[in-house]
This record gives C-alpha cells, sequence and structure tokens, in this order.
C-alpha cells in the first residue's frame, strides 16, 4: 500500500508542477477564448481536494495500517485547515485578516495531532495535540480581538471572557473537591 500511495503523491506532485509552471499560457488562453478570471479566486479548492487524498485513506483504510494512517491524518489536517482559510480570504478578498488568521495553521496541525492520536492509539499525541490546537485558539482569540474589527473584538472577548470563566471555574471545582471531607 505505501509504494501506492508514493506513487499517487508523485504523480500528483508531478501534475501540480507542471500546471503550475504552464500557468501563464493557460490564463493567456482562458482569455483568449473569453473566460473571465473570477474564477481564479477559487484556487484554495485545490488544497481542499488536496487534502482529502491525506483524510480519506486516514480515516478509511485497514487497521493493521494504523500507523501510516495516522501519519497521514497530519498533512491533511493541514491542507485542509490552510485551504478553508485562503479560500475564504480569496472569495471576500480579506488578505488583511492574516494578522490573526494564521493561527488557523497551528490549529489544523493541533487537530491532525489528536487525530493521529486517535488512529493509532496514542494518547501522548492527543494531548499534544489538544494542547497545539487549545492554544490556537486563545492566539486567535487575542489576535483578532486586537487586530480585528468591531464584530471580531466582541467575538474575541466573549470567548476570552468565557475561557477564564471556565477556567476559574475549574479551578473553584478543584479547590473545593480537596477540602470537603470524604
Amino acid at each position: 500500500m505505501s509504494r501506492t500511495i508514493e506513487l499517487g503523491a508523485g504523480l500528483m506532485l508531478l501534475i501540480i508542477g507542471l500546471l503550475v509552471l504552464s500557468a501563464g499560457w493557460i490564463g493567456d488562453w482562458l482569455s483568449r477564448m473569453g473566460v473571465e478570471g473570477g474564477w481564479l479566486a477559487y484556487w484554495p479548492l485545490v488544497l481542499v481536494v488536496l487534502s482529502l487524498f491525506f483524510i480519506g485513506p486516514a480515516l478509511i483504510g485497514r487497521r493493521q495500517h494504523r500507523r501510516l494512517r495516522a501519519g497521514m491524518a497530519i498533512p491533511g489536517a493541514l491542507l485542509l485547515g490552510a485551504g478553508v482559510a485562503l479560500l475564504f480570504s480569496s472569495l471576500n478578498d480579506r488578505w488583511g485578516d492574516w494578522s490573526y488568521l494564521w493561527t488557523v495553521v497551528p490549529f489544523s496541525f493541533g487537530i491532525g495531532m489528536y487525530a493521529a492520536g486517535w488512529i493509532a492509539d496514542a494518547p501522548a499525541f492527543k494531548w499534544i495535540g489538544s494542547g497545539v490546537a487549545a492554544g490556537s485558539v486563545i492566539a486567535y482569540l487575542a489576535l483578532s480581538t486586537a487586530f480585528g474589527g468591531e464584530a471580531f473584538r466582541l467575538v474575541g472577548a466573549l470567548g476570552i471572557i468565557a475561557l477564564g470563566l471556565a477556567l476559574t471555574i475549574g479551578g473553584l471545582a478543584d479547590r473545593l473537591s480537596r477540602k470537603s471531607p470524604a
């Protein structure tokens, strides 16, 4: 199975490289044919589709190839997260949002690590992945509050307040449970 994946990945990279190399010629040819360039805003869909080549086998594979499947979850999650964030930016022409949207990359990595830990039954991967994802959410909330518009400031502030409340209640519950008689 690993040779099949290697062959598929190699062919996919070869095709992508050829498309990138000939993108100028293809664009000129399409413009002469009368095709408008508005569809170019959907280019991040390529990353989303590529992520399916990793996520699909990671989730639907043979039981005996758990470690190989787990290794495919991480790049699949990274491609999916980056593809969705880039698609949002491209369709809405909001490239300035990357001052806080970059946190989707470590968040996707954390989700991929957690998925790999779940597939391979590796608790350490789950802990590390959930920690990275949670840290990315906190960074997103802080950065979107600082650099986002008014709506992001409201959502970010409410998210930070909710996180603070959850930590405070969790700390109080732990403290109270230690003080109560058994």
